[in-house]
């Protein structure tokens, strides 16, 4: 799909060949140089290189060679656990060093153009940006000196999306940086290095799926139906014999009340609850006076303004199908109405979905 679509594009343009590869995968790739496409088979396991070299050699293609590098730097937020040195894919500094002798005893240290890294998802500032780019500039470097014909360094992803419109660094679903911010900051750290280090500035890409894709769709729905709040009644008979049987929990509650002291209430109604459903279980109270003691302590709550009622509104879709990454990785997607927007809304909500799944 891809070589069909640069056939007809900028050939200029990289063809990145990320990912596992197999032999029929690089033939592939190196079928793409013959047909003068800008092929560059990125090296993600230090075993690949064997195949690369092999093919090559068969095939009668001189190669464009990348490899992708573990970097130290890493990030601690939600998507940073795929970063750093336990990331997926990528070579460690070791494994840089041996691919380097190996293409140079294969006569082919000059098909070495391309550096590839990946600090992580959703990169949440600047800084930590700019770190892991001037560490993958100084491997860059390190490369040109050991006699690689290096062009290109490839910065991945990491482009981050502001989901939750906090522009904040300390949260995991937004970034503290602009559009422009990010690149000035990529272009900074690799001038810096390599004008230090007096090696030409490399051609700079990305691949920043996040942010190319994360705008391409929008999911509408409609809510079907609507759930109210339960509303509990306390009856005064089944109240009198809560007063008999759990006395003590009854007076502390109500003495709390009276002082309007809220956070022992809360406290309070939560250990009235409990004792209660431990009665119940043990056959001591009756599921009236179950019911009971949830409108006496529902009441107890609006009284004191600590009642949260929540409306369940019942959507026509499946989280599962429609939404899988919000199930998967704690996606947040912003949600909003479409209709109405001249109400304010009153009511906090739940939106459930019409399957039989429980996260739904």
């Amino acid at each position: 799909l891809a070589m069909s679509c640069l056939c007809k594009g900028n050939n200029e343009a990289f063809l990145v060949c990320n990912g596992f590869k197999d032999a029929e995968y690089v033939s592939l790739a190196l079928m793409g140089r013959k047909l003068a496409l800008n092929t560059v088979i990125v090296l993600e396991q230090e075993e690949e290189l064997d195949l690369v070299i092999d093919l090559s050699q068969k095939m009668n293609v001189r190669s464009v060679i990348g490899l992708r590098a573990k970097l130290r730097t890493k990030h601690s937020g939600h998507f940073g656990s795929t970063s750093g040195e336990r990331g997926k894919f990528g070579l460690t500094t070791t494994q840089i060093v041996r691919v380097a002798r190996k293409l140079s005893q294969a006569c082919m240290l000059d098909c070495l153009q391309l550096l590839h890294f990946h600090i992580g998802s959703q990169i949440p500032s600047t800084s930590l940006l700019s770190d892991g780019v001037s560490e993958a500039a100084q491997l860059y470097c390190e490369l040109v000196r050991l006699g690689a014909n290096m062009k290109v360094i490839d910065i991945g992803g990491g482009l981050g999306i502001d989901y939750d419109g906090s522009k904040s660094g300390e949260s995991d679903l937004s970034v503290a940086y602009t559009l422009e911010e990010y690149a000035e900051a990529v272009v900074a750290s690799v001038r810096f290095v390599c004008e230090r280090r007096s090696v030409k500035h490399p051609v700079i890409c990305s691949e920043s799926g996040r942010a190319i894709v994360s705008h391409h769709s929008v999911l509408i729905f409609e809510a079907v139906s609507s759930v109210k709040p339960i509303v509990h009644q306390a009856d005064h008979d089944d109240i009198r014999f809560l007063l008999e049987s759990e006395e003590g929990a009854y007076e502390e509650l109500y003495s709390a009340v009276m002082r309007g002291d809220h956070e022992r209430c809360l406290l309070y109604v939560e250990k009235l609850k409990q004792r209660c459903v431990e009665g119940f279980k043990d056959g001591a109270l009756s599921i009236e006076q179950l019911a009971s003691v949830d409108g006496l302590c529902e009441w107890v709550l609006k009284a004191i303004g600590g009642s949260d009622p929540v409306q369940t509104y019942n959507i026509n879709l499946s989280v599962f199908t429609s939404v899988p990454d919000l199930w998967g990785i704690e996606q947040l997607f912003p949600i909003v109405p479409i209709h109405k927007l001249d109400q304010r809304p009153g009511t906090r909500g739940i939106l459930s979905d019409l399957t039989c799944d429980s996260d739904g």
